[in-house]
């Protein structure tokens, strides 16, 4: 009896979307909202009246035929024969030239919304009823409901191909933008560094730009403007007693090398040690903690500039360091005191691997 029920549904949605295309809507303003509204609930009615019919069907054996993962062959048989009934119902009246491959705007106009539900409904009824199939030619139910299975996986490739066409076309434009981008910072940049006197200018002006993240056709021509400059290692020295940019010489020994690197020693662990009382300092009084939140202090850079220009001394840094731990350790507001913090992981990855 269900499968009748939903058979009966299944005919009703297929005869409102037959309806609807009879003539041609009005596709703008209120009746406009309303064809496609329309359209909507009758092809979602019609998607899940057949799915239900569909499995009655399979559990009245009806399907007993179909040779091969039965289950997953019904699955993609259903959702081509819906995806097919509806893209010909929208393409009829709403087509885009060169959006979708022309075949399917032929469907369409082939009234395509009409006779393929046809192919695989006049069969459902016979299937439905376990007498009725026995006593017809197999022929009768195989036929049709193959051919309009080949029909509706044709025009369901041809939407495939689209939405796949489209996604590489949206995928290249965004990474022409980001091209596009990155080269026009990159000649502002080189600019920059072009406005660079040495001798002049504070090395804070171009510091930024000569990090190990940067691009190699920025990092290197403002390393070499600011090695120009004849006392640019006592203004990276001055630099770390500066709370504004003692992140940016972190940034800077993680991929430079310093030509006097004992003169940096000092600075380097007061830079730490008040980079732990900031960071106890915000922790208490913060308003909102999240695992980023001391990304601004580049850590990491830090880290990796101890270990590269500095190995043999790590020892003597590991005080400041665990400095930095307890500081994470300090007790968060209530709200917040299951947030763990991305820095304090790098932290004590690094003190476990200097002991």
């Amino acid at each position: 009896m269900l499968g009748y029920i939903f058979f009966a549904f299944t005919i009703i949605f297929y005869l409102g979307l037959f309806i609807i295309n009879i003539s041609e809507p009005k596709t703008s303003g209120e009746a406009g909202m309303a064809y496609g509204l329309s359209i909507v609930v009758l092809g979602v009615g019609l998607a899940v009246s057949s799915l239900v019919l569909t499995i009655a069907i399979a559990n009245k054996n009806g399907f007993d035929w179909v040779a091969g993962p039965r289950t997953l062959i019904l699955g993609i048989g259903w959702a081509c024969f819906v995806a097919a009934t509806f893209s010909c119902v929208v393409f009829r009246w709403e087509w885009h030239p060169g959006d979708f491959p022309s075949f399917l705007r032929w469907f369409s106009l082939a009234y395509g919304q009409v006779w393929i539900p046809l192919l695989a409904l006049v069969p459902c009824y016979v299937l439905l009823n376990a007498e009725l199939r026995a006593s017809v030619s197999p022929n009768l139910f195989k036929i049709p409901i193959i051919f309009g299975f080949a029909i509706s996986a044709l025009i369901v490739s041809g939407l495939l191909y689209s939405w796949m066409n489209a996604s590489m076309k949206k995928q290249k434009a965004y990474i022409e933008k980001l091209e596009k981008e990155d080269n026009q910072r990159i000649q502002e940049q080189l600019s920059q560094i072009a406005d660079y006197q040495p001798g002049v200018d504070r090395v804070t002006k171009i510091l930024r730009l000569t990090g190990s993240y940067q691009h190699d056709s920025v990092r290197f021509p403002a390393l070499a403007k600011m090695k120009e400059n004849p006392d640019w290692e006592a203004q990276l020295i001055e630099l770390l007693d500066d709370e504004h940019h003692f992140m940016d010489v972190y940034s800077f020994i993680s991929g430079n090398k310093v030509d006097h690197r004992e003169l940096f020693f000092d600075p380097l662990n007061r830079s730490i040690l008040r980079l732990a009382d900031r960071i106890r300092e915000d922790i208490t009084n913060a308003n909102n903690l999240q695992t980023w939140t001391f990304e601004w202090s580049y850590l990491d850079r830090l880290l990796r500039g101890i270990d590269t220009q500095f190995s043999d001394l790590s020892m003597d840094f590991r005080p400041a360091i665990q400095q930095l731990k307890e500081a994470f350790d300090t007790p968060r507001p209530e709200q917040f005191k299951n947030v763990r913090f991305d820095e304090e992981i790098t932290v004590k990855n690094w003190l476990k691997a200097h002991r």
